[in-house]
């Protein structure tokens, strides 16, 4: 006695039913009894074979998810580390450019500075070199007034040749 079963699959098993008939040059109902056949006649160590297989494979992906979670927490982490290295770098360039902008500050001070000093060095060696020509005509006025003193003295001091002879002083002044 023949029974029947009846089975409605999708367009998509259909067709991919009648393309693996087609490659092996058989019908859709052949392919489908070997199919069943197959299932059928499989042992029970195959199937334990797979379910090994399936435990191991359900294993190996918790292990990868678990991997997955820890490298996504460092992830995280580095994520948190970078930021605050990031941080500290723009705080440390602020201070950086803050420095700098000082730095400039005290050289250009520093210019103005010497611009000065050059300019009263200058000045006084100007005003040393005034002195040093005062000096020297201060010299040179003390050693005329000296000699023009010592003129007048001799000449204020020996009377006229009239006065001489009149008062009769001449031989007190050879």
């Amino acid at each position: 006695m023949v029974k029947r079963i009846y089975a409605e699959p999708d367009e998509q098993t259909l067709e991919e039913i009648g393309k693996a008939a087609e490659e092996r040059g058989i019908t859709r109902h052949k392919l489908i009894l070997e199919a069943i056949d197959s299932y059928l006649h499989q042992s029970l160590s195959d199937v334990d074979s797979l379910k090994r297989e399936r435990d191991s494979l359900r294993s190996e992906r918790d292990s990868l998810k678990t991997e997955l979670d820890e490298k996504w927490s460092e992830n995280r982490k580095l994520r948190s580390e970078t930021e605050s290295q990031k941080k500290i770098i723009d705080s440390q360039t602020i201070k950086l450019d803050q420095a700098t902008i000082k730095i400039d500050s005290l050289t250009s001070l520093g210019d103005q500075k010497k611009i000065e000093f050059d300019s009263l060095q200058k000045d006084l060696s100007h005003a040393l070199d005034t002195i040093k020509n005062k000096d020297e005509m201060i010299n040179f006025l003390q050693a005329h007034i000296a000699q023009l003193t010592q003129s007048i003295s001799q000449l204020s001091l020996k009377p006229g040749e009239e006065e001489i002879k009149k008062k009769g002083w001449w031989q007190f002044w050879k």
